[in-house]
């Protein structure tokens, strides 16, 4: 009888931390996932927006804004506002660029924003949006206006092109107090929003559902880890909560918030990792990253981890994310993050 006692106390003691274990995803695995290609733009709902699913009657208007992710940066404000937040590398193989996708809520305030690259251009281009930026990258092979020159950008009727570099758009921007340049450019979304709605844009919906899912393992925690090391100051960690269906993010174990809502950690419905390639045209600071084409994605929702997939056909296209079915994935109604990424630099775990 005492031993197994004995017995039953050791499985009380290991048993949590067997269920705790941390799990690293190898992302170049092949998964066998064949996707539904060639897949029509999802029709919008009336009434529910097509970014979060949630109930809303603003008008759809998406502006992407380019935001500073670096230490002189934080806390950034007014991307609490965003639908979507997108997380690309723009330094060598651990810093960062946010690009944050406010298609119904458009704050007076937003920042800081800062400077596009090729592969913000390439993301425009798939939401047909209003891009916000200040100044571009301009090195020859990885030159932003070139690539806006051949998708004929400036040709449209509406200019969607909102540069703080230039004198024409100065009227949208401000330099704000507590921040040292050039992590001090604050755009009001609001005023951009009153000059683009009259753009006639694409519809981009995402698939939603009021279903929890059960495909896939549970996954209460997130890890994501930058650069060879593993020790970049962009490290970021999200909590699942059951009770609210939320994943709150964190960076440096602090709560990763808003200037305007300081120490509440900012809250996702979805997160989703993908995974492409990544070069550099001849210096750290010009990334060329891989937008269309198609590969493995990470997809944490309801609490659960899905391995999956991603399809982009074209530049005008949506990126599609499957799950292990090959099916378009359904998420959680409310706001995702998505970090696009490379094995090179970025390592993903959870538990």
């Amino acid at each position: 009888m005492k031993r197994i006692f004995l017995a039953l106390l050791v499985l009380t003691l290991i048993l949590p931390t067997i269920a705790l274990a941390q799990t690293t995803i190898d992302p170049t695995a092949k998964r066998g996932i064949t996707p539904e290609r060639g897949l029509p733009n999802n029709p919008a709902i009336p009434g529910e927006s097509m970014t979060t699913g949630l109930p809303t009657d603003a008008p759809y208007v998406p502006i992407l804004v380019n935001i500073d992710n670096v230490r002189g940066a934080w806390p950034q404000w007014g991307i609490k506002d965003a639908d979507i937040i997108y997380e690309m590398p723009i330094h060598g193989l651990s810093l960062t660029r946010l690009m944050g996708l406010f298609a119904y809520v458009h704050p007076e305030e937003v920042g800081p924003t800062r400077s596009g690259r090729v592969m913000h251009a390439e993301m425009r281009e798939e939401w047909d949006a209003a891009w916000v930026y200040v100044g571009v990258q301009k090195k020859e092979g990885s030159d932003v206006n070139q690539v806006l020159r051949k998708l004929e950008v400036r040709k449209k009727d509406v200019n969607l092109l909102i540069d703080g570099a230039t004198g024409r758009n100065a009227k949208y921007f401000k330099n704000i107090k507590g921040y040292g340049s050039p992590h001090n450019h604050s755009v009001n979304l609001a005023q951009v929003k009153a000059d683009v709605q009259a753009y006639t844009f694409p519809q981009r919906a995402f698939l939603f559902t009021d279903d929890l899912p059960t495909a896939g393992v549970p996954a209460s925690k997130i890890a994501l880890r930058y650069g060879t090391d593993g020790n970049s100051y962009t490290n970021s960690d999200y909590t699942y909560d059951a009770a609210t269906n939320q994943y709150s993010r964190y960076r440096q174990n602090m709560p990763y918030d808003d200037r305007d809502q300081r120490d509440v950690p900012l809250t996702f419905s979805n997160v989703i990792v993908q995974w492409t390639d990544l070069k550099f045209n001849g210096a750290a600071n010009a990334p060329l990253l891989t937008e269309v084409g198609e590969g493995n994605a990470d997809i944490f929702t309801g609490g659960r981890y899905i391995p999956g997939y991603w399809v982009r056909e074209s530049l005008e296209s949506r990126t599609v994310f499957y799950d292990a079915d090959g099916k378009e994935i359904k998420l959680q109604r409310g706001k995702t993050f998505i970090n696009i990424t490379t094995s090179r630099s970025t390592k993903l775990s959870y538990e």
